[in-house]
């Protein structure tokens, strides 16, 4: 399952020295991350010290400041009781990133980023608690023989890439993994990488679609390689793309079966053809490679039906096909995935 962690800038409120724009900032920000509390298919974590540096650095509880920004700022467009409830479920509700990785905790010195993802932040007990988070997060992703590799940190806006390097100085670590491989110890240096991103779009982004297809178990998993295949699609063709309407489809009982078979059959770029046919029947695209599934072998046969649901036929590749129901009321049912001489197609 994709994993997340939320740093302590994402639910700090901003210093008063902050303009109106960087208030909005925060607020949209905010906003943008409440997706997340209502996925099934993310995990999200924040350390275990996070709300302890924040309440250092006066930057928590937050209402008290929220109030002063938005009287100082003139911002009217937000609520105050809101903004605040959402960053509060946001830190309340998350467990622990130290306790369900089983990275307890790290000495480090000389944490170098590049970008420098460190210079988010200006109070200095937020900046140590970003770099020990980046640390520990460089190791699940480099160093562990299960490496997590669809972990993302999130950030609040910044100019930076969605790759961070890093390097540091590892003194100590309290790890309860056993797949943990040997790690550079001060004075040699360790170098690893974090994905980051500061916006819901980015973490979409982020995500490796054919690994998650590869990777599902059920249709919630299937479906959430769909929807990234879509939404990452949709935004190289130039189309808005949201999240929330990305919907209109669905999965039949026998659908995981035989697509992971025909999978397994062929080399890993067949995932990558099988999405990208989802995808084209989803959005109606391509609709040359799109055939009728009739009842019978001879070109004036009916199209098969099931009730008022029509059987459609699209090409994945020269050698397999996709099979879906084109529902009465608009939705799409993918129905198989098989070789080109197979033509049923689960009911």
């Amino acid at each position: 399952m994709p994993s997340v962690t939320i740093d302590t800038c994402v639910l700090a409120a901003p210093v008063a020295s902050s303009s109106r724009d960087d208030v909005l900032d925060y607020v949209e920000t905010l906003l943008d991350w409440k997706k997340l509390l209502d996925e099934p298919w993310v995990a999200i974590y924040m350390s275990e010290n996070a709300a302890e540096a924040m309440v250092e650095e006066g930057v928590y509880p937050f209402r008290n400041e929220l109030r002063h920004l938005f009287v100082d700022k003139g911002i009217i467009e937000y609520d105050v009781n809101t903004v605040a409830i959402l960053a509060e479920r946001l830190l309340r509700q998350t467990p622990s990133f130290e306790t369900y990785f089983r990275l307890r905790d790290i000495l480090v010195s000389d944490v170098v980023t590049s970008p420098d993802l460190l210079g988010i932040h200006t109070a200095s007990k937020l900046t140590s608690e970003l770099a020990r988070c980046v640390v520990l997060i460089a190791i699940l992703r480099t160093h562990c023989q299960h490496a997590v590799s669809d972990h993302n940190l999130i950030v609040k806006p910044w100019r930076g890439t969605t790759i961070v390097q890093v390097k540091a100085l590892i003194h100590d670590i309290d790890c309860e993994r056993d797949d943990l491989m040997p790690l550079p110890i001060a004075p040699e240096l360790f170098n690893g990488d974090v994905l980051v991103c500061q916006s819901f779009r980015e973490l979409v982004m982020n995500l490796d679609e054919n690994a998650i297809w590869h990777m599902a178990q059920d249709e919630v998993g299937l479906g959430l390689a769909a929807k990234i295949a879509v939404y990452k699609s949709r935004l190289e063709r130039n189309v808005e793309p949201d999240w929330d309407h990305i919907t209109g489809f669905s999965f039949g009982k026998e659908f995981l079966e035989r697509s992971t078979a025909a999978s397994q059959a062929n080399p890993p770029g067949f995932i990558t053809r099988l999405l990208r046919s989802l995808v084209e029947t989803i959005d109606g695209m391509n609709m040359p490679a799109v055939h009728a599934l009739r009842a019978g072998q001879g070109g004036n046969a009916p199209q098969r039906m099931r009730g008022q649901d029509k059987a459609w036929r699209r090409d994945i590749d020269y050698e397999y096909h996709l099979h879906y129901w084109e529902c009465e009321d608009g939705r799409i049912e993918f129905a198989s995935v098989g070789p080109h001489n197979q033509f049923d197609i689960p009911e």
